[in-house]
């Protein structure tokens, strides 16, 4: 499947960034892609969040010596998660996102690579699903985590944790886990230790089920950004084809839209989605708008969004 997935994305000759924990899926991404890339192509790249004293240097000691050993490229990058989750009042697992990726995307301009491959697998997508139906329930985040999502790739999304947990035992790869794994204080947590058996026991191939579900929204958000991407023209979009779409397409058109602009819709609410409508439909002309970082700008019948 991996090699499949690397003809499919042209992987061969490209230099990626490849995220590394030493946890037991990312090693195993780690080991599995030095099996059919030239190691010159891989640059591993580990970031400490902080957040567990020693345990946090003892995974960046590990990632490091892996890579040294291998004769593979190292990067490394840090920051005080709690501290910049306080001051911006962000919860924990979001800031470590935020910082994580500003790191990865930072090396990815350092290194001229082409991707961003992450090790999230079929039992991440499962538990991101139910997150995102508690916090956000546009169709974006019903889908969750996605093969693709611009130059950020998961190539092992059609492995549970269990599989990669026994791959790894077989081949004897050692690995360390992360403690706070079991800290059901964090949301992420919770739900994997204390929700998600409950719905293997209702239904021990619910993470089949949830995975065809999945899909379907992914086929269904497609057919969606088909129909929207023919009345958005690059950097604008005509008032009057927009009003000419049913109450959902509008909804959708600016969620469409602001995933554009700024390639996620995380934060974006109905409250914000209502404001920019009544902008759109406001007869000004030659005004401009920001609404959660969708700058807008109303010419002549057009918006412009920047």
């Amino acid at each position: 499947m991996l090699k499949d997935f690397i003809e499919k994305f042209n992987l061969k000759n490209l230099k990626v960034i490849v995220a590394c924990s030493w946890w037991a899926d990312s090693i195993f991404l780690v080991t599995e892609l030095l099996k059919f890339l030239d190691k010159k192509n891989l640059i591993v790249c580990h970031f400490n969040h902080n957040l567990r004293l020693d345990e946090s240097q003892r995974d960046e000691q590990f990632v490091q010596e892996f890579c040294l050993k291998n004769w593979l490229a190292f990067e490394l990058g840090e920051a005080n998660i709690k501290e910049i989750s306080k001051n911006e009042k962000t919860w924990i697992e979001e800031t470590s996102r935020n910082e994580r990726y500003k790191f990865l995307n930072k090396m990815k301009d350092k290194h001229k690579a082409k991707y961003i491959l992450t090790a999230h697998h079929l039992d991440d997508r499962i538990e991101t699903f139910f997150l995102n139906l508690v916090r956000w329930t546009k169709i974006k985040w019903l889908i969750s985590i996605e093969e693709q999502n611009w130059d950020l790739l998961r190539p092992l999304l059609w492995l549970t944790k269990a599989e990669i947990l026994e791959k790894l035992q077989k081949e004897k790869i050692d690995f360390v886990e992360d403690s706070t794994n079991q800290d059901s204080s964090f949301l992420r947590n919770n739900l994997r230790l204390n929700m998600l058996p409950l719905f293997e026991k209702i239904n021990p191939s619910y993470k089949n089920n949830i995975w065809d579900l999945i899909n379907y929204f992914s086929d269904l958000k497609a057919f969606i950004d088909e129909i929207l991407a023919k009345i958005f023209r690059e950097d604008y979009f005509e008032i009057q084809d927009f009003l000419a779409l049913p109450s959902f397409l509008q909804k959708e058109f600016i969620r469409f839209i602001y995933e554009k602009s700024n390639r996620w819709t995380i934060g974006l609410t109905e409250g914000n989605i209502a404001e920019i409508i009544k902008f759109i439909n406001w007869k000004g002309n030659y005004t401009e708008k920001e609404i959660k970082k969708l700058k807008m700008k109303k010419i002549n019948g057009k918006v412009f969004i920047k």
